[in-house]
């Protein structure tokens, strides 16, 4: 009987062989997987070590520091501009600007058909102080006004004049204010010590002070010689007009305008007292028709006053009746400047008994009129 052949039983191990295999070629896969995976891992390592902050410069501002020293250093090469502000050009102008500005001021008026022929010229003396040689002052107010004498190429007309005593006069107020009706008070007191003088000048309604002035100076060849006035209207500010004698230039604070001083020049508040001089010095100057210019400044600027004498006219005031000169400053056409009328006393020491200031129609046309009710002598 023959013998049957079995197969050999090689077949499991094999199969167990290639299960070994995919199982090592697994570990291997994943091995080669985690090999690729963590060189990169390591890289991002290194890149967080490498973005870290680096430490601050041992200096970070060294080099801003010297900067802000470089405009301090600059400063004095600034400073020799100063000096310019020491010439103050608008208090002494060089003389051609201040002849352009004066002359349209200083221009000739024309004589008027009954100018007085009586007026005194007036003879210098060598020593220039203005008197003659009978050793009378002789006031120049009407130099300064004529262009002749503003260019100084003539001599324009002079007066002998002689200062009133001191004196405090006291007004009746009455006038207009926006077209209505007002009253008060008013009073100059009036002050002459010889060398000097002094003026001030007070209008109130009810107890509203309108009008105050003040006006200082000298008592010279020239009559009165103003040093410095100032003025306050209402509830404005006071403004002062300076004589200035060691510049010879007028000057106001409430504006850059300046005029060359030769004398005789005059301001509101004299003006009136250098009438006053005049009549004293000879009565003979005044003469219906006559006319006296004068150079006045006022709060901003200046102009020539001409001032024209009407005649003699009795006047009744709350004093009484007083036998008086007339003297009218009417201004130009179109100006804005107050014509002011003024009443001279001659039995009075030429005082002004009577003053009346008149807005132009384009201001509104109020006035105020100062009427003499009394009057107290004053030491010098």
């Amino acid at each position: 009987m023959s013998e049957v052949s079995h197969p050999p039983r090689r077949w499991p191990r094999l199969l167990l062989l290639i299960a070994l295999s995919l199982a090592l070629h697994a570990l291997l896969v994943d091995w080669g997987r985690r090999q690729i995976i963590l060189p990169g891992a390591t890289q991002e390592q290194a890149m967080t070590v490498e973005l870290r902050p680096l430490p601050p410069p041992e200096q970070p501002v060294a080099l801003p520091v010297p900067r802000p020293t470089q405009p301090r250093a600059a400063k004095p090469a600034s400073r020799p501009a100063a000096p310019a502000r020491r010439s103050e050009p608008s208090i002494e102008p060089p003389d051609e600007p201040i002849r352009e500005t004066v002359e349209p001021i200083y221009t000739p008026a024309p004589e008027a058909p009954h100018s007085t022929p009586a007026t005194a010229t007036a003879t210098a003396s060598d020593d220039g102080t203005g008197k003659t040689s009978d050793g009378k002052g002789q006031g120049t107010a009407g130099a300064a006004a004529e262009g002749g004498q503003a260019q100084g190429d003539a001599p324009g007309k002079s007066y002998q004049t002689s200062a009133p005593p001191s004196v405090l006069l006291r007004y009746d107020a009455t006038g207009t204010k926006d077209g209505r009706a007002s009253y008060g008070r008013g009073s100059i007191a009036w002050r002459n010590d010889g060398p000097h003088y002094s003026v001030e000048g007070k209008a109130k309604v009810l107890v509203f002070t309108v009008l105050n002035f003040t006006s200082q100076g000298d008592l010279d060849g020239n009559g009165l010689s103003p040093e410095l006035y100032t003025e306050q209207t209402g509830f404005k500010s006071a403004t002062n007009t300076h004589f200035n004698r060691e510049r010879n230039v007028v000057s106001f604070s409430a504006s850059t305008t300046t005029y060359p001083r030769r004398g005789g020049e005059q301001d509101r508040g004299s003006v009136i007292w250098q009438l006053a001089a005049i009549g004293r010095g000879d009565p003979a100057q005044f003469r219906a028709g006559a006319v006296i210019d004068m150079f006045v400044a006022g709060v901003r600027d200046g102009e020539v006053w001409r001032m024209q004498v009407q005649g003699e006219e009795d006047v009744t005031l709350p004093i009484g009746q007083l036998h008086t000169w007339h003297v009218v400053r009417m201004p130009k056409p179109g100006s804005y400047e107050d014509r002011v009328d003024i009443w001279l006393a001659p039995q009075h020491e030429w005082y002004p008994v009577r003053v009346r200031y008149t807005e132009p129609p384009s201001r509104g046309g109020d006035f105020i009129d100062l009427s003499l009710s009394g009057m107290e002598a004053l030491p010098p």
